[in-house]
């Protein structure tokens, strides 16, 4: 039997654009996700902070505190590759703690590496050779780096 292949990634609507309302409806929030309703029903059977309200009916109705979850499962399962499992366990330090993390994470990868900056004078000629053979090469590459920390400070 053929696997399914058809699978990609959800494409959730920015979160911004979705709508401020007091609830949504499982449809809407299928929309909004990129995730279809079947899957979202069993997400709620896989984690614990997932709990629709239900209302005439049995209707479900997600606020938008379950949207951000939403969004953030889908980012964990989707696009970090958390198994089921590992997002419910990375949940349970709550959405804070994770978008916490995740801000530190970019801020770091925003920061450019650190550059060694040279004068014109203090410009190196030619690179240095990266073979040292012997103890006369170590004790001259001992030497030069103390004239370079001479020169930064």
């Amino acid at each position: 039997m053929a696997m399914n292949t058809n699978r990609s990634r959800p494409k959730p609507k920015p979160l911004e654009e979705v709508p401020h309302k007091i609830y949504y409806s499982i449809s809407e929030a299928s929309e909004f996700t990129g995730v279809e309703p079947h899957v979202l029903r069993y997400w709620e059977t896989k984690f614990s902070k997932l709990n629709p309200k239900r209302v005439g009916g049995n209707q479900r109705k997600y606020t938008r505190n379950d949207l951000e979850l939403l969004y953030e499962i889908v980012h964990l399962l989707y696009y970090e590759g958390y198994t089921l499992d590992g997002a419910e366990r990375k949940l349970k330090a709550g959405l804070q703690t994770i978008k916490a993390e995740r801000d530190a994470q970019k801020e770091t990868a925003k920061e450019p590496a650190p550059e060694i900056l040279f004068t014109k004078e203090e410009e190196p000629a030619e690179p240095v050779a990266a073979e040292p053979t012997n103890s006369n090469s170590l004790r001259s590459i001992k030497e030069e780096l103390k004239t370079i920390l001479r020169l930064l400070d």
